[in-house]
């Protein structure tokens, strides 16, 4: 499966944009328990978000974005196609016995 990261330009913050950022976040999280998404950040003036997702297709991966409750605000969306994309693993503590 390929890897594509999106760079999402937003305008400054607005009361219109924070009341959807519930709806967002838990769109977000639906898809990363789905694993489609495998990373998110946003930056710290709130106005660029970067997401990679997972997708054998650039039109799929796109389409995604399309269904993004903020999607309507995006001011430029940027896709580069990745070779790959590494991340920590994410492992389970150590059991330690007392």
């Amino acid at each position: 499966m390929a890897a594509f990261l999106f760079q999402l330009e937003l305008p400054g913050l607005s009361e219109e944009i924070v009341r959807i950022i519930p709806a967002h976040r838990a769109h977000i999280n639906k898809l990363f328990a789905q694993g489609s998404i495998l990373s998110y950040s946003v930056n710290m003036a709130r106005t660029v978000i970067w997401c990679v997702i997972n997708s054998d297709e650039e039109s799929a991966a796109m389409e995604m974005i399309l269904e993004f409750p903020l999607y309507p605000f995006f001011t430029e969306i940027l896709c580069h196609p990745l070779l790959f994309h590494n991340t920590l693993p994410v492992t389970l503590p150590g059991i330690f016995l007392n």
